[in-house]
This record gives C-alpha cells, structure tokens and sequence, in this order.
C-alpha cells in the first residue's frame, strides 16, 4: 500500500516536495497537493488525515494550526509548525525545517562570516532562534524597519576581511538585485527561483533551499516513522 502525503499552502504547483520524500522512500507516494487561497478555505485537521497519513505545511499557514496540535514548548515559542502526525485522537506538530536549518548552518562559523538575514516572516523567525542559540551576532533586515530590500547595497557591512553570508528569509515573490561582494554567499531559502538564480549566481556563491527541502524531508519520515 502506497504511503499518503499532503502539502498544505498557497500556490503550490511548482512543490518538489513529492519528488523528494518518493526519493527517501524509494517509491511511488500517493501525494496530494492542498492549495489553499485563504486560510478561510482551509480543511480541518480531521478531514485532511481522513484523505492523507501525514501532513506538511508551507507559507503562509505555518501558524494555522498551531492552536490545533501537541507540540514541545521550543516549537510553540517558535510560532510555526510544518509537520504534522496523527496519534489515536491527537495531533502532533514539529517543525522540521528548523532541525534542517540547524544541521546546515553548522557548517559556518563566525571568525569566517559575517550572517545578514532578510525578512521578518516564519522562516526569519526560525533562523533568528539558531543564531541566538549559537550566540552569533548578526545583521537582520526587514521590509517594515528598514525599507526595500531588493535594491540594498550589502557592501557597506563587509568588515574585518569576513565573507557576507546573506541568508534570504523573504517570500518567494521577493527577488534580490542589489549589490554584494564576490566572494559573498546567498542562501536562498527558498528553491527553484529563476530570477535569484539568473541575478546571483553570477555575482557569489548561490545556493537554493532544495537541500532544505530535502533535509527537512527526511526529518518529516522520521517523525512519521511510517513503515514503506
């Protein structure tokens, strides 16, 4: 019997979330994509597990069934859940991009890099709280405080000979054409983005969240714990 997934979120045709867990679990999974306009649209937890087994969650609803699921006190601090099980009568949340964040940002250390996060949404929420647990300082940037990002000169906080590690928390419409040094690195957190891609990778290192998506993957069957 084949494993049943969902993705919950808005304009999600372009997800290779079930390319990835089909690529984890080495076969075919029967996926299906809930796309929602609003969260007024939004199906209740009891009708999603009655269609799937297991349930991820994309922007912009992260918080939306925060209210609805048992989670850890780090998770409720956090304010987003992305993974969501059932167990007899209740549900269960967790955050797994955090844990894929965690693992892929302890590759960098900051006597190299000097971190700027953009955004102020979930994501940016999420990379915050790793940073203040590694007590690492860094630049956060935002469209409320600090205006249009898009068209920033990032040049002006290189210093002490470090690498700018830029790390784009923005939504997925937002795309960067402003300047950075060469030897600078964008993670963008979001994937398969063409117009990030065709301005940056040119200019620095570039890389996309696919590994993020794909760690975050294999964290979600972990939690899951189904038995392909």
């Amino acid at each position: 019997m084949k494993i049943k997934l969902g993705l919950v979120g808005k304009n999600i045709a372009h997800s290779k979330s079930q390319e990835m867990y089909e690529k984890i679990y080495n076969q075919k999974i029967d996926y299906t994509l809930f796309d929602f306009n609003n969260i007024q649209e939004i199906l209740p937890l009891d009708s999603l597990f009655s269609q799937v087994e297991g349930v991820s969650i994309t922007a912009p609803y992260k918080k939306h069934f925060l209210k609805d699921c048992i989670v850890s006190d780090e998770i409720r601090e956090l304010g987003a859940i992305n993974c969501i099980r059932k167990c007899d009568e209740v549900f269960e949340g967790t955050n797994t991009d955090l844990l894929a964040s965690r693992e892929i940002l302890s590759r960098y250390n900051s006597s190299d890099n000097t971190f700027v996060v953009l955004g102020s949404g979930s994501m940016a929420k999420m990379i915050l709280k790793i940073f203040k647990e590694r007590s690492i300082d860094l630049i956060h940037l935002y469209r409320r405080r600090d205006g249009p990002l898009d068209k920033l000169d990032l040049t002006q906080y290189s210093k002490d000979n470090k690498r700018l590690f830029i790390i784009n928390a923005c939504a997925r419409e937002f795309e960067f054409n402003g300047q950075l040094s060469q030897n600078s690195i964008f993670w963008d957190l979001n994937y398969s983005h063409s117009g990030n891609f065709n301005y940056l990778s040119e200019r620095c290192t570039y890389f996309d969240g696919e590994e993020l998506l794909y760690l975050q993957a294999i964290y979600a069957t972990k939690f899951w714990n189904f038995k392909p």
